[in-house]
């Protein structure tokens, strides 16, 4: 009887602990699903707020040969010098894309001029395309990976490094002969963007380390 006694006691001691420890593991479990699920949250509100207030703009060079890649940036200029006022005037998001979507052969003839011009007989193609971008910085930016709208523009195979920048709200006619955006192009930004979206985007420029923290949730989790 003794000997059963013990037996049940020391079971009965061990079960105890085991139950603290699945009622610990429990608890973790439920934190961390609780903080994944917050994260998650967090990043898609974020990618999908930038997404829904930019317009993207991305020039596909033929390859990564010096002449493509010349030929590509002599693309973009000559399609900012003649587009870009009209695209200027754009209020909101929503215009700058009706826009794009009414001028795609206009923009055409302009690139093919251009690649002419250049002594040159690429064929180009011009798209207004909602798809999926990886995360791109841009200077000091970082625009989240997500689907974003954007007009395409591919010269021959488009095979090439690609140039872009941001047409809504307004700072490629700003940044295209600077290799980082400009204090009046970040006004414009800040401007469309909330606080928060903005604060993510600028995060690398940023002073304090907060801004940081959630531009590091933010790629964390698209990278799951």
């Amino acid at each position: 009887m003794k000997q059963w006694r013990f037996w049940y006691g020391k079971g009965k001691v061990l079960w105890k602990k085991e139950g603290r420890y699945w009622a610990v593991a429990l608890l973790c479990s439920v934190c961390l699903w609780t903080v994944c699920l917050i994260t998650s949250g967090y990043a898609a509100q974020i990618q999908s707020g930038i997404s829904a207030k930019v317009v993207r703009f991305h020039v596909l060079a033929n390859s990564d040969r010096t002449e493509d890649q010349a030929l590509k940036l002599a693309v973009r200029d000559r399609i900012l010098a003649e587009f870009g006022e009209k695209l200027e005037s754009c209020t909101s998001k929503e215009e700058t894309l009706q826009v794009l979507q009414n001028s795609k052969e206009e923009i055409a003839v302009i690139a093919t001029k251009e690649v002419v011009r250049q002594g040159r007989q690429d064929a180009v193609r011009v798209s207004v395309v909602r798809e999926d971008f990886p995360q791109k910085q841009y200077g000091d930016l970082v625009f989240p990976a997500g689907v974003y709208d954007a007009l395409r523009v591919e010269i021959g195979a488009a095979q090439g490094q690609n140039w872009w920048c941001v047409l809504y709200p307004q700072m490629c006619y700003v940044d295209a002969a600077c290799s980082k955006p400009t204090a009046e192009s970040h006004i414009r930004l800040e401007n469309a963007l909330t606080r928060e979206e903005f604060l993510v985007v600028s995060a690398l420029e940023q002073e304090t380390a907060v801004p940081k923290l959630k531009l590091k949730i933010v790629e964390w989790w698209q990278n799951q």
